[in-house]
């Protein structure tokens, strides 16, 4: 099950999601970050129409995080729609459902496991932690060492961050180190642009706007299908402020696997094969 605050990288998660046969998407949440949680969900069903898998349930979440914040101010890659520029067909109607998104995943959970990828600020997933059918998070946040600005993930809804730390579910830490090293080159970028399969397309469009085409988002969903192209480590983190770090005491936080870094290549390649694998395998 996918938390995410639809953007552009979002939506390649979204993308990656529903093409990957390692994957089983079930749901769908949205949650107040880079847009409004009502253009999140709509960015989000939007995608999965074009995906084909329209069938997968969206459930509109939280609209301010525990604090009382929105959704992010000022300029950023996303644009003021979520998804850089980007223009799709409006989703099937019904596609969006606005109830509690916690009786979602209480439903899911109830019928198997429920592994969420949280890639967006944390206040829909600290409560969805209550039940006991979830059983890892792995969310795309944090970082390595403290940077002169917070990651936004964690820094956005600290509150739900640390709620989500001090949980017993199991949590793996997709960090901002890794999640800036992939970037897609140009030329792949043309190749999805001009791909037979909408989908791949859609990839391809949402990658020429990306910020430097980084998958973003999508790097901790090919993580999740493909564990082997990537270092996770056992690392004691806490939040310092507002921002999740590795830090040196066991008084604070506590010890989550943390994904510290890819072989950049291969998962470029599992993300775009998923998609369309002529993309990969045609020569130029």
């Amino acid at each position: 099950m996918l938390d995410v605050d639809t953007g552009i990288d979002d939506a390649l998660a979204l993308l990656y999601a529903a093409a990957e046969t390692r994957l089983d998407l079930v749901g769908v949440t949205t949650v107040v970050g880079n847009v409004p949680v009502e253009v999140a969900a709509r960015n989000s069903a939007a995608v999965l129409a074009v995906a084909r898998a329209s069938q997968v349930p969206v459930v509109v979440g939280a609209r301010r995080t525990v604090g009382g914040s929105g959704h992010r101010r000022g300029t950023t890659n996303h644009g003021s729609g979520g998804l850089g520029g980007v223009a799709l067909p409006s989703p099937p109607e019904g596609a969006v459902q606005d109830h509690d998104p916690l009786d979602l995943v209480t439903l899911l959970s109830r019928a198997s496991p429920v592994v969420i990828a949280a890639c967006a600020p944390l206040t829909n997933v600290a409560r969805y932690l209550s039940l006991a059918g979830v059983e890892q998070v792995v969310m795309v946040g944090g970082e390595l060492a403290a940077a002169p600005e917070p990651e936004f993930n964690a820094a956005h809804d600290a509150v739900s961050t640390a709620q989500v730390l001090s949980a017993e579910t199991a949590l793996t830490v997709y960090t901002a180190d890794v999640f800036e090293t992939i970037a897609v080159p140009p030329p792949l970028v043309a190749r999805l642009r001009g791909s037979r399969d909408a989908a791949a397309r859609l990839a391809g469009e949402l990658l020429a706007v990306r910020r430097r085409h980084l998958l973003g988002d999508a790097g901790a969903l090919v993580l999740m299908a493909r564990p082997d192209l990537f270092d996770v480590q056992l690392k004691h983190m806490a939040l310092v402020g507002d921002q999740l770090v590795p830090h040196p005491s066991t008084d604070v936080g506590r010890e989550v696997n943390v994904v510290v870094a890819a072989d950049v290549s291969a998962v470029i390649d599992a993300f775009i094969s998923a998609l369309d694998d002529s993309v990969i395998t045609r020569p130029d």
